[in-house]
């Protein structure tokens, strides 16, 4: 794989060059002669200013619709599979990552959310709460969220990456509901992680 440092939609930079985009493409196929792989190599080059060409192809050609409430949870798993090269890519840049209080893999954590907002059961995580058990398991998530869109083209800012999250995906769309789920529970757990540490009060006021 070659990862290359250009916008969404510009797989070989910004158009009408083809001289860059030859460099480009040389430089994929010239993985093929690799002794073993799997292969991962950062392309050197950044593209030209692209500021005069009044975002000509800019966008991408591929369309992701916003998925119904009743499918949240395989969204929200679907989501969470897609991140795991952005999040193997900021595990390798940072040689670490904050993620694992809950022992789970980052999918297996996403389903504990899905059983509990399709079933209203929490399978416990070493004798702890139902509680205790999300708070794990949603502190694990949200890293995984935050430290994958770190390694994504542009580098956001700390602000541009929680909006991203409570915004724009479908693991925010989640937590919302979950929230909501954790506020009517029966379990005194549930409802001390909602009250708390669950959703940002900001975001509750944004989204309310």
């Amino acid at each position: 794989m070659l990862w290359v440092p250009f916008m969404l939609g510009r797989p070989f930079g910004v158009p009408n060059d083809a001289a860059f985009q030859t460099r480009v493409l040389l430089a994929a196929l010239d993985l093929l002669a690799a002794r073993s792989g799997p292969v991962l190599v950062d392309y050197p080059e950044d593209a030209s200013d692209s500021s005069g060409d009044h975002a000509e192809g800019v966008a991408c050609p591929v369309s992701f619709a916003k998925a119904a409430d009743d499918d949240l949870g395989s969204a929200f798993v679907h989501e969470v599979e897609e991140l795991q090269p952005w999040h193997d890519r900021a595990r390798a840049r940072r040689g670490r990552s904050m993620v694992g209080l809950s022992k789970l893999s980052s999918v297996d954590a996403a389903k504990v959310i899905v059983r509990l907002l399709r079933d209203n059961a929490v399978d416990s995580i070493d004798g702890l709460s139902a509680g205790e058990t999300i708070k794990l398991v949603c502190e694990d998530l949200r890293t995984y969220y935050y430290e994958a869109a770190a390694a994504r083209p542009g580098t956001p800012n700390a602000d541009a990456v929680q909006h991203w999250f409570w915004h724009d995906t479908a693991g925010g769309r989640a937590f919302l509901a979950l929230h909501k789920q954790c506020l009517a529970s029966a379990d005194a757990s549930l409802k001390r992680l909602c009250n708390f540490s669950l959703v940002p009060r900001a975001v509750l006021a944004e989204t309310a």
